[in-house]
């Protein structure tokens, strides 16, 4: 059986259809992941709109944020950047940008009204030491007596916990715990960091 030439004819140009069709299908797929991935880098996630908030509070600037929710990436991140393992946030000075893992960019979204729990308070505690890096401040016990100070003054700010109530009562005994929990070289800082705050 010979086919005629219409039906040659047709069957060119079903598969030059097909063919245009899959190319646009490629194309429109790709300009969706470029607007999607541009659109995420502008604007910022929600868990990184609320933490570029808080530590531009505490830094008294705008400092980029980058939250990174795959743990798999952060670590390949924190190695990158030659740091400890157990990092869990950094402050790049070349780039402007504070990096956090996913456990504090977690801990920090989660921060409800009147449902803190330690972790998110130390999520605003590693908050606000980042922030006083990308203040300037180089010294890793007045970084770490800044996020103690604010640890609580963010929670009013951005989580709506009240003065003088038991919420209130509760995050600053976590800022406390924080605090002696800290290694003495970090406590000893302290006293030089109120002066600086």
């Amino acid at each position: 059986m010979t086919k005629t030439n219409r039906e040659r004819a047709r069957e060119a140009r079903d598969a030059r259809l097909e063919q245009i069709v899959h190319t646009a299908t490629v194309v429109i797929v790709a300009l969706v992941l470029l607007l999607t991935f541009v659109g995420s880098t502008a604007a910022g996630t929600p868990r990184e709109n609320r933490l570029e908030q808080i530590v531009a509070t505490v830094a008294g600037r705008r400092v980029t944020v980058s939250c990174e929710a795959n743990a798999v990436v952060w670590k390949r991140e924190v190695e990158s950047a030659q740091l400890a393992a157990a990092s869990v946030a950094y402050y790049d000075p070349e780039q402007d940008v504070a990096r956090f893992g996913p456990l504090i960019c977690n801990d920090v979204l989660m921060f409800r009204r009147g449902a803190a729990s330690f972790s998110s308070v130390m999520g605003m505690f590693i908050a606000a030491h980042e922030a006083a890096h990308a203040s300037g401040i180089e010294n890793e016990g007045i970084a770490h007596c800044w996020g103690v100070y604010w640890a609580q003054d963010l929670a009013r700010r951005f989580a709506g916990v009240r003065f003088f109530t038991p919420s209130s009562r509760q995050v600053l005994a976590w800022a406390k715990q924080i605090q002696r929990d800290s290694p003495s070289e970090y406590r000893r800082a302290c006293g030089h960091a109120r002066s600086v705050v």
